[in-house]
């Protein structure tokens, strides 16, 4: 029963949250704050109910470890506060999978962990490519890069075939290790060469689409200074920055939380990504 009322929690909290940042970029401040609140008190219930404190504990306990991780990636500048508190949510909402029956090679919590690693991998590279397709100003900076770096990209890319597979016949000719025995290190120069060039289209994202230079005018509650963490900027902000600067350097981020309640589906349907992965 508690996995059920965890799930309802989790699902319109974190289906509300995409909706508000897909939509608007950004979503209430209270929205976090109630998914833990709902959570810990339905597991406080709980706790009660079968006179065992670890319910809550549990979530007390994972829960505040999620969410100084989530801190972690604030004060490094990788996203905003809400997402760290949506972190926190999550591990508040399923410190363990509150007796539903699923397997999963490591603990419940860690599980989660992988799993938004991935999902957040695969997320960014649809997302990415998706800001790609719409803006002709970034397809032709990447044909550009493309053009201009050919000849390092190309020593990379014969670098990353010839050590692979070099790899693979020393192996193969040394310790008589069979081919089908290294299916990584056939695949590795094709991921290693994915990675290079998807690097560098990361980073003409990031310079093309977003970072904005905009005249203070524009300048709206909410909107994130590019020299600091990502907090949106208050009221009394923009009216300070309207005072000082005519112009401002803003920066735009991932619109990140359907990772996590992709991450909760994922997890609860088939339990640890890693196996499928791998």
């Amino acid at each position: 029963m508690l996995w059920i009322v965890s799930l309802i929690i989790g699902l319109a909290g974190f289906a509300a949250g995409s909706y508000w940042d897909l939509k608007y970029t950004e979503f209430p401040d209270w929205l976090p704050y109630s998914i833990i609140i709902a959570g810990v008190a339905a597991r406080g219930l709980f706790a009660y109910i079968y006179s065992d404190i670890w319910i809550l504990a549990n979530s007390l306990i994972i829960g505040l470890i999620f969410l100084g991780l989530g801190y972690v990636f604030y004060f490094s500048k990788q996203w905003g506060d809400g997402d760290a508190w949506l972190l926190g949510a999550m591990g508040f909402l399923f410190p363990d999978t509150g007796g539903f029956a699923i397997q999963t090679l490591f603990s419940f919590p860690v599980t989660l962990l992988l799993n938004f690693l991935f999902v957040s991998l695969f997320y960014l590279i649809v997302y990415s490519l998706f800001l790609g397709y719409r803006s002709r100003k970034v397809r032709e900076s990447f044909v550009k890069d493309l053009n201009s770096n050919s000849r390092r990209y190309m020593t990379f890319i014969l670098l990353f075939f010839v050590v692979s597979y070099a790899s693979v016949l020393y192996l193969s000719f040394t310790y008589n290790v069979h081919l089908s025995a290294m299916p990584t290190m056939l695949f590795l120069p094709f991921l290693l060469t994915f990675i290079l060039i998807f690097t560098n289209y990361a980073r003409i994202i990031e310079k093309d689409m977003f970072k904005k230079k905009i005249p203070v005018s524009r300048l709206r509650v909410g909107d994130v200074i590019l020299e600091d963490k990502w907090r949106g900027i208050k009221e009394e902000d923009v009216e300070k920055l309207k005072k000082t600067r005519k112009f401002v350097w803003i920066k735009e981020g991932v619109r990140f939380a359907p990772v996590f309640l992709l991450t909760i589906i994922i997890s609860f349907l088939i339990g640890d990504m890693v196996i499928i992965l791998i």
